[in-house]
């Protein structure tokens, strides 16, 4: 797929790069762009190309594993914890005076743990001032039920590699509607070959801890986004998620999968020029 984020690799951490890509203007917004699980920065495409007249600054980047990113073989380097921490470093490096988080799937995990906790450097209610969750994956157990039928947490890695056509399938079955444009899913497909099963595997076993009683303290702006027809998070899940959210705005984009920012990129868009709205406030 070809880059329209662009970017390089720098340095996250000490010994961990990841592709970043970043739009500064020298505004006092920034805008964070996180992908999901097997996802990569460039689903962000469609939001990236509208919100060049939005006077914020962009950031995103694919998590180590995925899209440009180094790929190294320890599983342990893609527990939910490891990719939270890159997440507050980069974070904590390009945030400004009002920062939006717009997250998709288990990148909203990641987010709201990043909200809970954020960069210690940073003054805690000057640190995130608005969420946008697309499809956000449940704050309990990863790896079982819809989500590739639970074949990623009960089978050995051999025999997930066999079963890769399989999981293929059944995951592009439920993450898009029916109706997705086929060319689109195409290269969606295309983009995510590279993905090692055992980093999935060790995303969904190790994600990142939420506890559901501290949800009611993220006293700020939220819109939450959730596709009627999505089988990877199904729309009761979102829903009962943003009911944990204090003063959270549920968005049920109907026509639409899990990839909402991609199959209804207008609906997502929207919702984040809404947030960057300054008069938005809990």
């Amino acid at each position: 797929m070809t880059s329209e984020l662009g970017g390089a690799l720098r340095e996250a951490r000490p010994g961990r790069q990841l592709h970043v890509a970043t739009r500064d203007v020298g505004a006092d917004t920034t805008l964070f762009l996180i992908h999901g699980g097997g996802g990569n920065k460039e689903q962000w495409r469609f939001q990236w190309r509208a919100l060049q007249d939005s006077g914020c600054n962009l950031v995103a980047w694919d998590a180590l594993g995925h899209g440009a990113s180094p790929r190294p073989h320890d599983p342990s380097c893609y527990h939910g914890g490891e990719l939270l921490e890159d997440a507050r470093a980069l974070f904590g490096r390009h945030a400004t005076a009002r920062n939006l988080v717009v997250a998709h799937s288990y990148g909203a995990r990641i987010t709201l743990a990043l909200a809970l906790d954020p960069p210690p450097e940073l003054a805690r209610d000057r640190a995130i001032d608005g969420l946008v969750l697309v499809g956000p994956a449940p704050i309990g157990r990863l790896g079982t039920g819809r989500l590739f039928g639970g074949l990623l947490g009960r089978l050995p890695l051999p025999l997930l590699e066999l079963a890769r056509p399989l999981l293929a399938r059944g995951f592009a079955r439920r993450a898009w509607h029916p109706d997705a444009d086929p060319a689109l899913v195409r290269a969606e497909q295309r983009a995510t070959r590279g993905n090692r099963l055992s980093m999935m595997q060790a995303m969904l076993a190790q994600p990142p801890a939420v506890a559901a009683d501290r949800l009611a303290t993220l006293r700020m702006p939220i819109a939450v986004l959730g596709g009627e027809q999505d089988g990877i998070v199904p729309i009761r899940a979102v829903a009962e998620l943003a009911g944990l959210l204090p003063g959270a705005e549920l968005l049920r984009i109907d026509r639409c999968g899990h990839q909402v920012m991609l199959e209804q990129p207008n609906a997502t868009t929207d919702a984040i020029r809404a947030m960057l709205a300054p008069q938005r406030s809990v």
